[in-house]
């Protein structure tokens, strides 16, 4: 089973809001970044759901992209911070290896 596999049923585990809908095929050395992310989302989101679309991998640095639908009472302001931080951690994950 790959780390990906790993943190999709982790999360289907422990986030019940959080709802994939292509398998994860993320490098490793992602995961905890992505882990961190999907975590505060679900939580912020309450009763409503993190939907996980797909995710797009850029051919050069590998750097997942997820395309989400997430609910409205989440704030745009909390959003951009906490994507502009998962932004910044994805790169240097990109540029050093810490796998």
């Amino acid at each position: 089973m790959t780390s990906a596999s790993v943190l999709e049923h982790r999360l289907m585990r422990l986030c019940p809001n959080v709802i994939f809908y292509e398998p994860l095929n993320i490098d490793e050395k992602f995961i905890f970044i992505l882990h961190r992310l999907l975590t505060t989302l679900s939580f912020l989101a309450g009763n409503g759901s993190v939907e996980v679309l797909y995710v797009e991998i850029c051919k050069t640095t590998h750097i997942p992209t997820l395309h989400l639908m997430l609910p409205s009472c989440i704030s745009n302001e909390v959003l951009n911070s906490l994507f502009d931080e998962t932004q910044l951690l994805l790169n240097l994950a990109a540029v050093h290896d810490i796998s």
